[in-house]
């Protein structure tokens, strides 16, 4: 008996270090975005310091938190676009840092998604070259450390046929769910066809293909849901055209997974609301650069996350 509830509370302990381990992980893994592009002002003296590499300061030069930027004799000399809740803290008179500050509670992002777009629109030259060789179609779908939305179904991706299961187990490792694939490459599901709870991370992953790597998944929480469903709404009541409610839908969704990338990752959302727009030919310039602009945000942060 004695043996048998050691064993027990082993297995419990093992359980939450495990749990532990996965959120400290799923906290810490995020495709971080650029939050400021260099306008003017860099032509002498300028350098930026970003991730142990040092660069020299130039057109469309995008910075990201955590950068820091050299100018000699002022820095204030700099013209820099910066996202909503992002600027530079003037460290001294010839250095900045970037900083990223949006609000605790979540709430007011609408308002600043026309500048957030406007930052993707200015950014298009340099964006195309730093993702090539992406390809268009991303394998599996929705990323890693994907957060579903309850009522809300996602698709789930692979890439390839021959797979057999659709898997999903807790933290645990207790299998919740399970489904044959019947040779398809993709099928959709809800969190309530999952059987998904709050507050716990699970793993998903296919069997019977060369690549069955694991890849985590989570319910968003209740609160957010409800912000994320009231802005929505928002955008709808206030936005005119198809066209610009699919940029200004897609371009908060993404956002907010940049802006708080501990409890959101709507990405994958923000794609399928993308690809509701059929109509390619009846695009003006500035839509079909916003919205080729915003799909490869989707496909570098899901490629980043893989």
């Amino acid at each position: 008996m004695k043996s048998h509830k050691s064993g027990k509370i082993k297995a419990m302990i093992i359980g939450m270090y495990c749990l532990f381990f996965m959120l400290c992980v799923f906290s810490m893994a995020s495709a971080e975005n650029y939050i400021g592009i260099i306008l003017d002002g860099y032509q002498k003296g300028c350098l930026v310091h970003s991730r142990e590499e040092i660069y020299d300061c130039n057109e469309n030069r995008q910075l990201f938190v955590g950068d820091k930027i050299i100018k000699e004799q002022n820095v204030q000399a700099l013209k820099i676009k910066w996202a909503p809740y992002a600027s530079g803290k003037e460290l001294d008179k010839t250095s900045l840092l970037v900083i990223f500050e949006p609000p605790k509670d979540k709430k007011g992002i609408v308002q600043g998604v026309k500048e957030f777009l406007g930052l993707v629109k200015t950014g298009h030259s340099v964006s195309i070259g730093a993702t090539r060789g992406i390809s268009d179609e991303v394998f599996f779908q929705p990323g890693n450390n994907a957060t579903l939305i309850k009522g809300q179904k996602i698709t789930f991706a692979w890439g390839s046929e021959g797979g057999k299961y659709i898997i999903f187990k807790n933290s645990n490792g207790v299998e919740i769910f399970k489904k044959d694939l019947k040779g398809e490459s993709f099928l959709q599901l809800s969190p309530e066809d999952i059987g998904m709870k709050p507050d716990e991370v699970y793993l998903w992953n296919i069997s019977g293909i060369k690549n069955s790597r694991k890849f985590k998944i989570r319910l968003l929480a209740q609160d957010i849901t409800q912000q994320v469903n009231e802005d929505l709404k928002k955008i709808d009541k206030e936005t005119s055209g198809d066209v610009n409610k699919i940029i200004q839908k897609a371009g908060y969704l993404q956002f907010m997974s940049d802006a708080y990338p501990q409890d959101i990752d709507l990405y994958w959302f923000s794609y399928l609301i993308l690809r509701l727009n059929q109509d390619e030919k009846s695009l003006n310039e500035e839509e079909r650069v916003l919205l080729g602009d915003l799909k490869r945000n989707y496909l570098r942060h899901t490629s980043e996350s893989m």
